[in-house]
C-alpha cells in the first residue's frame, strides 16, 4: 500500500499518475523492518538524506495507492508484473571480412597528432570539471590524473568509502561504439574487457558490472539482431570471467530521422582495492625507468581511430579470450600489489602510441621507444592498432627482474625507458615519431 502524496517532490503541481511514474534520479526504495525504522532515518538524518515512510508491505498479492485518503489503483501482482512478451524477429548481421589496402605514412608525428587531437581521444578535462568528483572527499585516484596543469585521462577513479579501512573501490565505464558498428558480439566483449583492462591498472581486482544499453527501435530486425548479439557477448565474457552482471537497463528508441545510433551497451565495472596505498596511476613517474608493453598486437584495426582517420574500411574488430585477460589481469595487479609498478596504463583508443603519449603528457616526462621486439608487423599496426587486454608499464628499474619474474610465461616486451622530455619512437633503426612533450 504506497501513500502517494508523501512521496517528496522536485517541483509542485504533479498529478498521482506523474509521481507514480517519474523518473527522476538519485532515489532509493528501501523495504525495513518496523523496529529498525527508527534507527534507519537516525542515519539518513546524521547524513543529511531525506527519507520519507511512504507506504508498507501487505499480505495480499495487490498493489493499492491511495492519494489524499482516496484509492486511486488497485491492482493483482501477478497481473501487473506479467507485462507483454514480445517475439519480434531479428536478423543477425554477418560480418564480411574486408581487409583495406592502404600504404603506410609518410609522417607518423602528423597521424599521432591529429588522433591525440580527435573527439574519441582528446582531453575530456572540460567535461570532468562540469561535475563533483570529490563529493564527501573520499575520492583518493581522481579521473584526471598526473602533476597539476599537466593532467592527463586515468583509467578509472577510486574511492576510499570506509574511515577506518584502506579498502577502495574502482570504478570505470566503457565501450566503443565504432567496434559494435561493425561486430555487435566482440565489440560488446571488448567492453568488458577494456572496463577490466582498467581496474587492473590501478590494481583492483574486478568484482562486478552493471550496464546500459542503449540501442535504437527493437521494431526492426537489425537493430534487434544486434541486441541480441551485444547481450551475447556481454554474457560470454562475464561468465567466462565468473564475474555477475548485478544490475542495468536498456534504452530503445534511441533514433531519429537519419537514423539509429550505434549500438551502445554502455559497461559499468567496480573493482576492490585491498589497500588504496598500492594503487598506480597513468603518468611517467621517473627517468630511468623501464616501459614494458603487455599482451600481443594485432592486426586488427576495424573500428580504430586510425581507421577512421584514414577511412580505413576495415572490418577486423579487435577480438578477446577472456582465459587470457583473466591470467593476464591477475599478473599485473599482482605485480601492482608487490610495489614493482610505478605507472600502468591500458592500451585502448589510438593504440600504444596514443597510450604513451598519455603518459607521457601527465608525467611532464619523455621516453625512448623501440617497438621492434613487437614482432613483425608493419610499424603503424603496432603503434595504431587496438587490440585487447593490453597495457603499458612503467616498472621501477630496481624491480625489473622481479616484475618479469611475475609475467613469467607470459607475452610482455621491453619496448623502452622513460628519459628526457620528447617522445622519440623507432622501428628497429627507422626513426618514427619525434614529438616534444613541451609542445
Amino acid at each position: 500500500e504506497v501513500n502517494i502524496e508523501k512521496v517528496p517532490l522536485k517541483e509542485g503541481g504533479l498529478a498521482p499518475w506523474e509521481i507514480w511514474v517519474s523518473e527522476s534520479q538519485e532515489r532509493f526504495m528501501l523495504v525495513v523492518r518496523p523496529k529498525n525504522l527508527g534507527a534507519v532515518m537516525q542515519i539518513f538524518k546524521k547524513w543529511d538524506v531525506e527519507a520519507t515512510v511512504i507506504g508498507r508491505v501487505i499480505e495480499a498479492r495487490t498493489l493499492r495507492i491511495s492519494f489524499k485518503g482516496r484509492k486511486i489503483f488497485e491492482m493483482e501482482l501477478d497481473f501487473l508484473t506479467a507485462g507483454p512478451e514480445y517475439c519480434r524477429a531479428y536478423e543477425i548481421r554477418k560480418r564480411e571480412e574486408r581487409e583495406a589496402t592502404f600504404k603506410e605514412p609518410e609522417d607518423y608525428n602528423r597521424i599521432l597528432l591529429e588522433i591525440l587531437s580527435s573527439p574519441n581521444v582528446c582531453s575530456k578535462e572540460w567535461a570532468i570539471r562540469q561535475y563533483d568528483h570529490e563529493v564527501r572527499a573520499s575520492t583518493v585516484v581522481k579521473p584526471l590524473q598526473g602533476m597539476i596543469g599537466k593532467y592527463t585521462h586515468g583509467d578509472a577513479a577510486v574511492i576510499k568509502p570506509l574511515e577506518s579501512s584502506f579498502v577502495g573501490l574502482a570504478i570505470s565505464s566503457d565501450v566503443n561504439p565504432s567496434f559494435m558498428n561493425i561486430d555487435a558480439f566482440w565489440g560488446a566483449a571488448s567492453a568488458i574487457d577494456e572496463n577490466c583492462r582498467n581496474l587492473a591498472s590501478v590494481g583492483a581486482t574486478p568484482h562486478s558490472f552493471v550496464d546500459c544499453l542503449n540501442f535504437g527501435s527493437p521494431e526492426r530486425a537489425a537493430v534487434l539482431g544486434d541486441f541480441h548479439e551485444a547481450c551475447r557477448g556481454l554474457g560470454h565474457m562475464a561468465s567466462s570471467l565468473g564475474i555477475p552482471f548485478v544490475s542495468g537497463n536498456v534504452s530503445f528508441y534511441n533514433e531519429t530521422a537519419d537514423g539509429a545510433i550505434p549500438p551502445t551497451p554502455t559497461i559499468l565495472g567496480i573493482g576492490v582495492v585491498p589497500d588504496i596505498r598500492r594503487c598506480v596511476t597513468v603518468e611517467l613517474k621517473k627517468a630511468g625507468n623501464p616501459l614494458y608493453l603487455l599482451g600481443d598486437t594485432k592486426d586488427e584495426i576495424g573500428g580504430s581511430e586510425y581507421a577512421k582517420l584514414l577511412k580505413i574500411e576495415s572490418t577486423r574488430v579487435p577480438e578477446t579470450d577472456a582465459d587470457v585477460l583473466k591470467r593476464r589481469m591477475a599478473m599485473l595487479i599482482r605485480a601492482i600489489r608487490r610495489g614493482y609498478v610505478a605507472a600502468c596504463h591500458d592500451v585502448s583508443e589510438g593504440g600504444a602510441a596514443v597510450c604513451l603519449a598519455e603518459m607521457l603528457l601527465g608525467g611532464d616526462l619523455g621516453a625512448t621507444i623501440n617497438i621492434e621486439a613487437m614482432g613483425s608487423l608493419r610499424p603503424d599496426i603496432k603503434l595504431f592498432s587496438e587490440s585487447n587486454t593490453r597495457w603499458i608499464a612503467e616498472v621501477k628499474k630496481s624491480e625489473e627482474k622481479n616484475f618479469e619474474r611475475v609475467f613469467g610465461g607470459e607475452r610482455i616486451y621491453k619496448i623502452g625507458v622513460v628519459k628526457g622530455k620528447d617522445l622519440g619512437i623507432r622501428d628497429g633503426a627507422r626513426l618514427l615519431v619525434h614529438l616534444s612533450n613541451d609542445a
